[in-house]
């Protein structure tokens, strides 16, 4: 009985220090922001809603915020240049095109209480007016 008894009390042992090593491995998995590639683009616009494009293809990753006037671009990779496309859907509007650099990106809490840090840029775009279209001049009469 007392035999039965121990090597209960071990596996016992065994689970309960089963977690903390899980806990201990999974803070040392954690990875330093040097570590992290992507990050996030918010790009603040002074119209609602556009269309996106990243390095000339349409990107999925992304959301509006702020009634449509921010546009939050996740997953891109910020040791490398990239072309944005905003196309407004608001007529009378001409597109823009916002470029990201490598250095444009920083380090930014995700909230004050937050240790957690998340690599973003912000940018600011304010959509040019579509100039007038010339209207066509009739044919000339013979």
């Amino acid at each position: 009985m007392i035999a039965r008894t121990r090597s209960l009390a071990c596996g016992v042992a065994v689970l309960l220090a089963t977690p903390v090593v899980t806990a201990q491995e999974e803070r040392s998995a954690e990875r330093s922001p040097e570590e992290v590639t992507t990050g996030e683009v918010r790009i603040f616009m002074n119209s609602e809603y556009a269309k996106l494009e990243v390095d000339g293809a349409e990107w999925e990753a992304h959301e509006f915020e702020n009634q449509g006037r921010t546009v939050v671009v996740h997953g891109l990779d910020r040791t490398s240049a990239h072309r944005v496309v905003l196309k407004p859907v608001v007529s009378g509007l001409e597109p823009i095109e916002v470029e990201v650099r490598p250095e444009d990106w920083r380090l930014v809490k995700l909230d004050k209480k937050s240790k957690t840090l998340m690599w973003r840029v912000e940018k600011k775009v304010t959509f040019p007016k579509a100039a007038p279209r010339p209207s066509e001049a009739p044919p000339p009469q013979p």
